[in-house]
């Protein structure tokens, strides 16, 4: 079961970063295209910077889930390596319960946010808002499956729990 939730987990990073590789790829040739169309054939297109701001709605919160992966957040390793084992333990545990219950918090609104915007469209696009704020969601559940590989999964495979590291 151990090994199964980490191997779900780590194809899941596999495939939040290959997202963001490709929304940011993504993201430059549309504000490129832009660019070009904007300044040298003055000839703008008209969605690409609606398409582009919603394209790094989804880079950040997926970049999030990434960075989370990696272990890439900030954190307050030097205080943190000062402390006994002890209180480590006790702040990790604390940081883990508080993180889970914003995480929880953030998918509960940003399901409620999508329900709300789903029926409105962009502007430009004509797209619905439910697809840009569902950013939210995904990314705070991608994060919580994350939070409680990082809590228990890892502590009994031999790697770091959260807040000992």
């Amino acid at each position: 079961m151990i090994g199964g939730f980490s191997r779900l987990v780590e194809a899941i990073d596999r495939l939040s970063q290959a997202v963001v590789a490709c929304l940011v790829g993504i993201m430059v040739t549309v504000v490129f295209a832009q660019v070009i169309f904007r300044y040298a054939l003055v000839r703008p297109i008209f969605w690409a910077d609606e398409l582009s701001r919603y394209l790094f709605v989804w880079i950040a919160f997926v970049g999030a889930v990434v960075a989370m992966g990696s272990h890439l957040h900030y954190g307050f390793d030097y205080v943190m390596e000062r402390c006994p084992f002890s209180v480590r333990r006790a702040v990790g545990v604390l940081m883990s319960l508080l993180t889970v219950g914003f995480f929880l918090l953030c998918l509960i609104a940003g399901f409620e946010a999508v329900w709300i915007v789903s029926g409105q469209k962009s502007p430009s696009l004509q797209i619905s808002m439910g697809w840009v704020y569902a950013a939210l969601p995904v990314g705070s559940m991608l994060m919580l499956l994350h939070l409680v590989e990082q809590a228990f999964v890892q502590p009994e495979q031999g790697g770091p729990a959260r807040g000992i590291e």
